[in-house]
């Protein structure tokens, strides 16, 4: 049997993936990218414009969009709209080939794999104090190590769902459950509040989908899509409950002063935003509990927020746009196939709460997690008749 480029390439980034979650996961972006390029031919761009077509001529009018705002941005230089330009398109690429029906077994058990080893090596760093990163990063300060484990936390949870959905898929019901078992052991010794929430969220999505596949996809796009536009409005109405932030605990209290300051900000640029990065040219302060910080260090907190506060309404509009669109997409290709439709609703639950709540938006490694998400969650579907 002849090995194709793009089974090389897949084959090959689930083979590091685990040493690169381990590490941190900053490398995945290069990775993913040049893997991207290996498996890139024409019949794919074809293949991905034929299937979702709707879906994936939004995404990628949202992506031009946002790399335009750059033009006017606070925030000099435009080294991330670069990054995003071709970051967006070849990691589209590698999830359509990952999910190209001659490759999909490849994928899932390549998938498999990937989760079993990093679910290992994260567990080992949870539970014995983070050996692997101290020992490789001797040099590094102890809050950079922990960033590298919250990151690579952040990859498990992502992968949990479709891996689960595809040991469902083959009648390993147990090897399942131990799967979810070990995402769950990595987010309680780690103190990571965001990824528990989005695990139990994702636990609940993943079980209704099983039910009603179609129905919970696109509750969960159209839940995200519509925070997505009400974010800048319904926040300060929430954070206007004052009993309810004292109780807040310090991280989240900050949290709350940052998406205060923003939802105030918005209102400044509403229609074109500040322009992509200008989250990082902030230098206002304020002040939360005595406590006197930079209003937004580097982004927001909150993709909702910050895509607003960075493209405007434009941008917004886009990104729901293109979440109903994904949503709707989704839904009808996995009516049929249950364990797809959980991976896919639980996928978009859990990764739409850490994004509105912990990393930002354009970081490239987030991105890049996503793509191998949709990657393994594309892998799922059933082979034509």
């Amino acid at each position: 049997m002849r090995l194709t480029a793009s089974a090389a390439a897949i084959a090959a980034l689930f083979a590091l993936l685990p040493a690169i979650g381990a590490g941190g996961v900053m490398g995945l972006p290069v990775v993913l990218c040049v893997m991207g390029a290996l498996a890139i031919r024409p019949s794919l761009i074809t293949q991905v414009f034929e299937k979702r077509l709707l879906a994936a001529l939004l995404l990628m009018t949202f992506a031009v969009w946002v790399c335009v705002t750059s033009l006017w941005s606070a925030h000099p230089g435009h080294a991330q709209a670069t990054k995003l330009a071709v970051l967006v398109p070849l990691g589209l690429m590698f999830a359509a080939a990952a999910s190209d029906e001659k490759d999909r077994q490849l994928t899932q058990a390549m998938g498999v794999a990937a989760f079993v080893v990093l679910a290992v090596l994260m567990v080992i760093e949870a539970l014995w104090d983070l050996p692997i990163n101290r020992a490789a990063n001797p040099q590094i300060p102890p809050h950079e190590v922990i960033r590298n484990v919250n990151r690579g936390a952040a990859l498990v949870l992502a992968t949990t769902w479709a891996t689960a959905a595809s040991l469902l898929a083959h009648g390993r019901a147990n090897a399942a459950r131990a799967l979810l078992a070990a995402s769950l052991l990595l987010t309680l010794p780690l103190g990571l509040w965001a990824n528990l929430v989005a695990l139990g969220a994702g636990l609940i999505v993943f079980a209704i989908a099983f039910s009603a596949p179609r129905l919970a996809i696109m509750s969960v796009s159209m839940g995200l899509a519509f925070w997505m536009l009400a974010a800048p409005f319904l926040t300060p109405l929430i954070l206007a409950n004052q009993g309810l932030v004292d109780a807040l605990p310090i991280s989240w209290a900050v949290r709350a002063g940052i998406w205060d300051y923003v939802c105030g900000r918005i209102l400044e640029q509403p229609w074109l935003g500040h322009g992509l990065d200008a989250s990082r040219a902030v230098t206002d302060r304020i002040e939360v509990r005595d406590l006197e910080l930079r209003a937004v260090s580097l982004h927001p907190h909150s993709a909702s927020l910050q895509i607003w506060f960075e493209t405007g309404a434009v941008g917004a509009i886009l990104a729901a746009a293109t979440l109903l669109a994904g949503g709707w997409a989704l839904a009808r290709a996995f009516e049929r196939n249950r364990p797809a439709a959980a991976a896919a609703a639980a996928s978009l639950a859990s990764l739409g709460i850490i994004a509105n709540l912990s990393f930002g938006a354009w970081q490239e490694w987030w991105i890049a997690t996503m793509f191998v998400t949709a990657a393994l969650v594309g892998a799922l579907a059933h082979r034509r008749a």
